[in-house]
């Protein structure tokens, strides 16, 4: 179950992301301090570009895999077993933050089109 502090912080960072369109070492500070290691994996996939939205559809290039995130719900083994569980003491995995910053800032995100548009 998520704590009332975490659920403060989380709803402040949010804030700041959508006031300031742009993500600058404050608020990583503050993707790390609410998310602890799964706020500095979420952070690295953003600055490696694993990000990706395919149509209306996004995706997060994980450690083994490709994990499909729609909202905060992720297809990744730690959404399944810590996050769905309330194990882990936050809302989201990796995955799932690293794409609501994403969307968020509406930035740093691969864009593809849909796989049934491709050629």
């Amino acid at each position: 179950m998520v704590s009332e502090v975490f659920l403060r912080g989380r709803n402040e960072l949010f804030r700041r992301l959508k006031r300031g369109g742009t993500l600058t070492e404050e608020l990583e500070r503050m993707v790390l301090d609410a998310y602890g290691g799964r706020g500095k994996r979420a952070l690295e996939a953003i600055k490696q570009r694993r990000v990706i939205k395919r149509g209306q559809r996004w995706f997060v290039h994980g450690k083994r895999d490709e994990y499909e995130v729609v909202q905060k719900f992720c297809s990744c083994r730690d959404y399944v077993m810590n996050i769905a569980t309330e194990k882990a003491g936050v809302d989201m995995c990796y995955h799932a933050l690293a794409k609501n910053i994403c969307e968020v800032l509406d930035a740093y995100y691969v864009l593809e089109p849909p796989i049934h548009d491709r050629a």
